[in-house]
């Protein structure tokens, strides 16, 4: 079965958001959608290829985030089914909550951002629950619970391939893989034991929502990826302990973040696509908000 990595062009970049298409016997499957935004460009893309929105009958979502799910309820309008893990599936169904979160972070970017929000009716949601397999036609494929990103995240594996989500971290051009940290929902140990049970998979193709397939070894990619978690989180820890303040953190942890980049093979435009798929400033509130939570006497 042909995959492909259809380019979302968010805000007008190229390869910030992906969103991952599998060819089957009953039309094109996506596994995310990007945002609302992005649904002329992912529309373009489909017709590259051959297909065009009315074509894709399922939507399987790694986790709800605009970024990843926005334009979900444009293909549930042309008839597609909708895929998702349990604890999504409501604010898909009003996403009225989502939204107000969202836009005490965005404020008036929100559309330019993420376009517009409506409501997928229930009847075209089918609530996943881990280790269930979707089968669409001969197709099978399994979804694997994976929180530390998002409580409500899964991967999707079928013969030897996974789409991964965000947990399992973003990589673009010769960068290195690097773990979108974003707040409320932050756990690092989740995080952790997420990337073992990808691990155990042993999968030969692993696709990225940012930014499609990952060359070269996907066990250096996994190793690399808990690394920087289990780094970056000690360091976060270290500088709430040293008193830094939020706006100082976001200062200190961008320098930090635009260094190791550049150590480990990323361009000077590829730092820039970095920060547009994954900026630095939400990794802040979401660590203070992790070791307060779950770790206070440490910090």
């Amino acid at each position: 079965m042909k995959v492909h990595v259809f380019d979302t062009y968010h805000r007008g970049r190229p390869r910030i958001i992906a969103v991952t298409g599998l060819e089957t016997d009953e039309g094109l499957v996506l596994f995310d959608t990007g945002p609302e935004s992005t649904f002329d460009h992912v529309a373009t893309e489909l017709g590259k290829v051959g297909f065009n929105p009315n074509d894709v009958r399922h939507v399987i979502l790694s986790h709800i985030h605009f970024d990843h799910a926005g334009a979900a309820w444009r293909f549930a309008e042309l008839g597609a089914t909708i895929y998702v893990h349990p604890r999504g599936a409501p604010h898909l169904a009003d996403p009225s909550k989502l939204v107000a979160s969202a836009t005490r972070i965005y404020g008036d970017e929100m559309e330019r951002l993420w376009g517009r929000f409506a409501p997928i009716p229930t009847d075209k949601l089918k609530i996943v629950e881990d280790g269930d397999t979707i089968r669409i036609g001969p197709l099978e494929v399994r979804a694997i619970e994976t929180p530390g990103h998002a409580s409500h995240h899964h991967v999707y594996h079928w013969g030897d391939t996974l789409f991964g989500g965000d947990i399992a971290g973003v990589r673009i051009g010769g960068g290195p893989p690097v773990p979108p940290l974003v707040p409320p929902e932050l756990n690092v140990e989740s995080w952790i034991e997420s990337i073992e049970k990808i691990r155990a998979l042993n999968v030969a193709k692993l696709f990225l929502p940012h930014f499609g397939e990952v060359h070269g070894s996907i066990t250096q990619h996994l190793d690399d990826l808990a690394d920087r978690i289990r780094r970056w989180s000690i360091w976060f820890r270290d500088q709430i302990r040293a008193g830094q303040n939020e706006e100082q953190l976001v200062a200190s942890f961008g320098k930090l973040i635009a260094i190791e980049l550049r150590e480990s093979g990323a361009t000077t435009e590829e730092l820039d696509d970095y920060e547009s798929a994954d900026p630095s400033f939400m990794a802040v509130t979401a660590s203070i908000r992790y070791w307060q939570k779950f770790h206070p006497e440490e910090v």
